[in-house]
């Protein structure tokens, strides 16, 4: 009778022991959605230290924040978008106060989004992932949202002479939790006549040259920058990292980058400040005619985090405003940029400002016309008054900030009235949003 109750006890252990253990790895699976789940809530907690109160539209619009994230920059997230909202308006000019690029003559590329549909992929760019064209609250017109692994590639655009320059606005927006982001690498290359749909370059990324410009977002100043050439898939320059630790003080509103190539020389500008002048790094002999923004791997979830883009402008030449304006009586730039259906002048125009002051100086007795240009967005009467205020605006910044006295500038505006290109591509309204300097 005893080995009876034995075996059955023995029975009833082992029978327990399965049970037993089925049952610890449960509580093993929810500890671990515990912390996965409490992990999940402090960076959502970071997150909305910066967000207003949120109303969703049904285009997939954001959730509007009222705080600061890290870096006093504010941010918004919601599921699908993490957006900004400071406008260009609050931007310090003074961080442009030494800024010394000015745009290329000759607009060859442009591109803004405009033209593309909510939540869809821009459809003449190419992707080997996933992007999706999104507004972003507290900011104007449309922006490409970039996704972890992707290379996000623009059309096939005219060769790029020796003398060039290279235009765009990002937002990023990170979670603040310690974790390492997404590189962000932006290239120029060649893409050969018979790969214009780009399938080619998207199978192993070669071209026979490029130049390479690798963003490492960090925080606490912790950011990085690198630059590297490449000819035939072997390095032609290579710098090391270096510091660019103002990066993670504009997570979360728009910062502008420029980029000036002349010969083989390569200037670079962040926010105004100068971060590359290097002399020899572009190969030379090879024509640039497309770009690609990469966006590395990342662990953070979509949700986690925001890569934008937009703004994008590509020119040709250098003008030589002094021949223009003096000899030949008129000079005309897109340089001078204005907020969206404002007057107000952006601080990356202040390099075109600065060099316009210049030659006023120089020139006493000269006395000019300021006139106004707008594209054919908005209502007619209403593009026509916005010209005019952009004109007055250009006179008074040229007078308070550049010495110029006001008595020797005239200003006017012709709306939308004398279009020098069609309207109805991103090229030629960003062409047609212009200034003229005519010599009186």
């Amino acid at each position: 009778m005893k080995k009876i109750k034995l075996l059955i006890a023995s029975a009833l252990v082992c029978l327990a022991i399965p049970q037993y253990s089925l049952a610890q790895n449960s509580v093993f699976d929810r500890l671990k959605q515990k912390v996965k789940d409490r992990a999940n809530q402090k960076v959502d907690e970071s997150m909305d230290k910066g967000l207003d109160k949120a109303e969703e539209t049904a285009e997939g619009e954001v959730k509007k924040g009222t705080g600061k994230s890290k870096g006093s920059a504010e941010s918004k997230s919601t599921a699908s978008e993490n957006t900004a909202s400071q406008s260009y308006a609050s931007r310090d000019a003074k961080s442009f106060s030494r800024y010394d690029f000015v745009p290329g003559e000759q607009i060859v590329y442009a591109e803004d989004f405009s033209q593309d549909v909510i939540g869809e992929f821009p459809l003449k760019w190419i992707t080997n992932n996933r992007g999706e064209v999104v507004t972003l609250n507290g900011q104007t017109g449309k922006w490409l949202r970039m996704f972890h692994t992707s290379h996000f590639v623009s059309p096939p655009m005219k060769n790029l002479s020796e003398n060039y320059t290279v235009e765009f606005d990002m937002v990023l927006t990170f979670p603040n939790d310690g974790s390492v982001y997404p590189e962000l690498r932006f290239k120029l290359f060649n893409s050969p006549k018979d790969d214009a749909n780009g399938k080619k370059y998207l199978q192993n990324f070669d071209s026979k040259g490029d130049v390479v410009i690798v963003f490492s977002p960090g925080e606490e100043g912790g950011s990085s920058i690198r630059l590297e050439s490449n000819r035939d898939g072997r390095n032609e320059f290579v710098n090391d990292q270096k510091g660019l630790k103002k990066l993670d003080s504009y997570y979360g509103r728009p910062f502008h980058v420029a980029i000036w190539v002349q010969k083989q020389r390569l200037r670079m500008w962040i926010e105004g400040e100068k971060v590359y002048d290097i002399p020899q790094v572009v190969p030379s002999d090879i024509p640039f005619n497309r770009m690609d923004m990469e966006v590395t791997s990342g662990i953070q979830e979509d949700n986690q985090i925001g890569l934008y883009l937009s703004n994008i402008k590509f020119a040709i030449g250098s003008p030589d405003m002094r021949n223009k304006l003096i000899n030949e009586g008129k000079f005309v730039t897109n340089g001078i940029l204005f907020d969206v259906n404002s007057d107000k002048i952006k601080p990356e125009s202040y390099g075109v400002l600065k060099e316009l002051g210049t030659v006023l100086k120089e020139n006493p007795t000269v006395k000019v016309k300021v006139i106004g240009h707008t594209d054919s967005d908005g209502d007619e009467a209403k593009n026509m008054d916005l010209s005019k205020r952009r004109a007055a605006a250009v006179k008074k910044a040229l007078s308070t900030d550049f010495g110029i006295d006001a008595s020797r500038l005239e200003t006017d505006g012709k709306g939308e009235t004398q279009p020098i290109d069609a309207n109805t591509t991103a090229e030629g309204k960003a062409k047609n949003r212009r200034v003229e300097f005519i010599k009186l």
